[in-house]
């Protein structure tokens, strides 16, 4: 019987051995590729770091403050620990508002920063204010009840919060305004549009305390 030569296969092994090696040299070019792509996220990622100088504002090695982008702050003075806060003074007519509001800004003193309310003699700081006009304005009309079914409660005050230890000015507004809407249709009086509003304006006046970074 003749013997058979395997020459006839030959074609077909090299074709299968031409895909192998075309496999394993896109395998070995694709873990080439994610090699370099992990080794530039890594460089972008230590350089991005250490060009931020994202710290608490102090060197590692000697406690020296430093100019850096970026740095741990309070968004309130550092250099004031205490606050006095006397009553605001009343132009308008309207009466009561302003022990209401100066309730309030202690309130939102105590809550929102690191402040301390004390008495005047004992304060780094003092902050004095009085209200200029309060107004009500009627936005509209219930023609079924003859009552305002919305309106609006105005107030402005003029502030100044002083160091009492150097003289200096740390924070001056004027004709600082709030306005806040109630509704008498619901039975809400004047009250508590004045509430309402003494509230926010209080919160409005503290926030103004805030550093100038």
């Amino acid at each position: 019987m003749p013997i058979q030569h395997s020459s006839a296969r030959r074609p077909v092994i090299l074709s299968v051995l031409a895909k192998d090696l075309a496999s394993t040299s896109r395998a070995r070019s694709f873990a080439s590729t994610l090699r370099m792509t992990r080794c530039v996220v890594l460089i972008f990622l230590a350089t991005a770091l250490s060009g931020c100088n994202y710290n608490n504002g102090y060197s590692s090695t000697g406690d020296e403050p430093k100019n850096q982008w970026y740095q741990w702050r309070s968004l309130y003075r550092e250099d004031v620990k205490t606050v006095a806060v006397p009553i605001f003074k009343n132009k308008d007519f309207r009466r009561g508002v302003e022990f209401s509001l100066s309730k309030a800004v202690v309130n939102q003193i105590e809550m929102r920063t690191p402040y301390k309310v004390v008495d005047r003699g004992k304060a780094d700081t003092i902050l004095e204010g009085e209200i200029v006009d309060i107004s009500v304005h009627t936005l509209s009309q219930d023609t079924r009840a003859a009552i305002p079914q919305e309106q609006l409660y105005d107030v402005r005050v003029n502030f100044t919060w002083k160091d009492q230890r150097t003289g200096v000015i740390l924070c001056d507004r004027k004709n600082f305004q709030q306005t806040t809407s109630f509704y008498p249709t619901l039975g809400e009086g004047e009250f508590v549009g004045s509430q309402q509003n003494v509230e926010r304006l209080a919160l409005g006046i503290v926030q103004e305390l805030q550093a100038d970074w």
